[in-house]
């Protein structure tokens, strides 16, 4: 019990964390991409209908944007005061432990939702939409703490962690196989790393130094990647602890060395 209380314990910090640096990241940006003189004004995915009922707000793309005008401001400033309320809510989450509970992620959640809906093409990566999924999942692990200090271990923590790990095995084992299922050459002759380090979306200043490792040793690299996306994965449902543990670190090393 003590340990599944850990682990769900860490894995709600770490999610406070990605959500303080999502709402902090996304709020420095707001004014060149939605703002009313962005590249993609918000108040134009959003349109002039006014929400008269529960039912409207919710259709379609619901997003807690359409009830700025109620509170007599733009959609412009109700973005601004989302992530404000993100970055407080969310750094609550990672000081005080007593924060991390249920209603604090619904929160969370229902705001970068709200963000997410006219983020249009600059929220529509795969790290928003995963972001989405593991924090609504997050609100079925973290406890409703109706007494403010509680912190009992709760027995539908197995479960709810068990549909994290099987959210994780999904992302990798996928993230593997559409690399073969892709057709594309470059991975299929394992010339994929020798161009990645300098084609991928932000390089940074180690890119170059990887970018000019021996061509052996990055062919050896994308084997390396198809052992570490599409069979290490299945052993996430190990019943072995060194195994699953084995698993964890090959995508912890994996994820590190994407970043570089």
């Amino acid at each position: 019990m003590t340990c599944i209380k850990e682990t769900r314990d860490f894995f709600l910090w770490c999610i406070s964390v990605i959500y303080l640096i999502a709402f902090s990241s996304l709020y420095v940006q707001l004014p060149g991409l939605f703002g009313d003189n962005g590249i993609m004004p918000a108040n134009l995915a959003i349109g002039s209908k006014e929400i008269t009922s529960w039912e409207e707000l919710l259709e379609g793309q619901p997003t807690l944007l359409r009830l700025m005008p109620k509170l007599g401001l733009s959609t412009e400033t109700g973005m601004d005061l989302l992530c404000i309320l993100g970055i407080l809510i969310s750094f609550c989450c990672v000081v005080f432990y007593s924060a991390r509970d249920m209603v604090s992620f619904t929160l969370l959640w229902m705001m970068y939702l709200s963000l997410y809906q006219v983020g249009q093409t600059f929220l529509w990566f795969q790290w928003d939409i995963l972001l989405l999924e593991t924090g609504f999942l997050t609100i079925l692990v973290a406890p409703l703490n109706l007494q403010f200090f509680s912190s009992r271990h709760h027995h539908h923590d197995r479960i709810s962690l068990w549909l994290v790990r099987w959210l994780l095995f999904r992302l990798m084992f996928a993230s593997g196989v559409v690399k073969l299922t892709s057709g594309c050459p470059t991975w299929w002759g394992l010339t994929a790393l020798t161009v990645h380090f300098e084609s991928q979306c932000i390089p940074t200043a180690l890119a170059w130094f990887f970018h000019h490792l021996p061509q052996w040793f990055l062919k050896l690299s994308c084997v390396a990647t198809y052992l570490i996306e599409i069979p290490i994965p299945l052993l996430f449902f190990s019943p072995v602890k060194s195994m699953r543990m084995f698993a964890f670190y090959s995508q912890g090393e994996s994820s590190v060395n994407s970043t570089l």
